[in-house]
């Protein structure tokens, strides 16, 4: 009898061994067979229905034939976008009254739409529109448009699991990188969304980060074959532009203008350098010229140090004295090929540099009009302040909130000079 029962357990024991095996042969099957690469898609415009109101304006063509590289080389990981868990906050530096000053502080209560919202956080702002990623009530994220003048929320894109980098807003145009798991580890897809016509593009898909938007220049960083460069494509006139292909990383591009595109540079090869060379290409005639080299700091600020608007360049720089170092914000002048020092303090590299017509803030504020600095936030509650979830344009302030154990708040501010 025992010898019965000791074959049965036997025979079962050998059964399931050759059951294991089977399975583990069909899930490594499996494995490569999702292993393999995926055919890139563009997505067609012309897919969309046109408006029945007018006719759609001409769009991009979306096959710029640029394949995701299969073999693309290995990389320094350079830090990811400030995401909303970034609450570093920002101490107001007192200065003396000089005739400008942040006004009056008004709370936006989003509202309408087809998304809840749980909160908002990477705003990006053009006169009166606000656009920003969005974490949605229940999971997900997605991007949004709100009209700050009425609260109007208006959803922009669809509600995905992975995370939205970089929206930015110009005119008409929104534009944003979703990540496109579907199509690969580590691909994106680069969207653009017409608010006028209300219709949104797929320009491609690769290994690209880093949008900006400005006067209807879309450029971002993408890794292609050769390495790490800059491109970027003309919304106006249905143009892919190569602002940067030189061998090294060549990051964090900021459209000034229809003529000028500023950029980083490190030509290094180490994998987190202290410094990095500040670049300006021109798109009309191809020039380009080195500006400075600014820190680069080793969390996710970094490639915040610099911003441009028009002709003018802000940027973070240093200089050392007695063995001390100091940070200096400079004005480049493109057009004059001049940099000066401004009279203002600064409290180092973590600072985020935004500038917008004649305003420039970064640990203070700084008005080109008048030539002086105020505190931008010596009225506000220094709770309110979190780093890297404010946005200028023009004269006008907007930023997200999250009081310690409480919700998340949308304000606007104007930026006030006395006559």
């Amino acid at each position: 009898m025992n010898r019965l029962l000791n074959g049965a357990r036997s025979l079962f024991g050998l059964l399931m061994l050759i059951a294991v095996a089977v399975a583990l042969a069909v899930i490594f099957r499996g494995i490569q067979k999702g292993a393999e690469p995926v055919p890139q898609v563009f997505e067609s415009s012309t897919e969309v229905p046109p408006m029945k109101t007018s006719p759609p304006p001409p769009y991009p063509p979306p096959a710029t034939s640029t394949p995701i590289p299969q073999n693309a080389p290995t990389l320094p990981p350079y830090p990811p976008p400030v995401q909303p868990t970034s609450t570093a906050l920002v101490t107001p530096t007192p200065l003396p009254d000089l005739g400008v000053w942040v006004g009056p502080v008004s709370e936006v209560i989003p509202s309408g739409g087809d998304v809840a919202i749980d909160s908002l956080y990477n705003p990006d702002l053009d006169n009166n529109t606000m656009v920003s990623s969005a974490r949605v009530q229940g999971g997900g994220t997605t991007v949004v448009a709100i009209d700050l003048s009425t609260g109007q929320v208006q959803r922009l894109a669809r509600v995905a699991e992975q995370g939205i980098e970089g929206p930015h807003i110009s005119g008409h145009y929104a534009a944003w990188v979703q990540s496109a798991p579907e199509l690969g580890r580590d691909t994106n897809a680069l969207h653009v969304f017409d608010l006028a016509q209300t219709r949104e593009i797929t320009l491609g898909y690769g290994l690209l980060h880093l949008p900006d938007l400005k006067d209807n220049i879309l450029v971002w960083q993408e890794n292609r074959a050769h390495g790490l460069g800059i491109y970027g494509y003309d919304l106006g006139t249905n143009r892919a532009l190569t602002i940067t292909e030189t061998p090294g990383i060549n990051s964090f591009p900021r459209v000034c203008s229809r003529d000028w595109v500023v950029y980083l540079r490190d030509l290094s090869q180490q994998p987190w350098p202290d410094r990095v060379d500040l670049r300006a290409h021109n798109l009309t005639t191809d020039e380009d010229r080195l500006i400075g080299q600014l820190p680069f700091p080793r969390n996710a600020s970094a490639g915040n140090q610099h911003a441009c608007d028009g002709h003018r360049v802000a940027w973070l720089g240093t200089r050392t004295e007695n063995g001390r170092l100091f940070y200096e914000q400079h004005l480049y002048d493109l057009a004059t090929r001049t940099d000066r020092v401004l009279n203002m303090p600064v409290s180092g590299a973590y600072s985020h540099v935004l500038f917008s017509n004649d305003v420039l803030i970064s640990t203070v504020g700084y008005d080109l009009q008048r030539d002086v600095p105020f505190s931008p936030f010596a009225n506000l509650p220094l709770e309110q302040i979190i780093g890297g979830q404010l946005a200028l344009s023009n004269n006008q302030l907007v930023w997200t909130a999250r009081p310690p154990g409480g919700l998340q708040h949308l304000y606007i501010a104007f930026i006030i000079r006395r006559p």
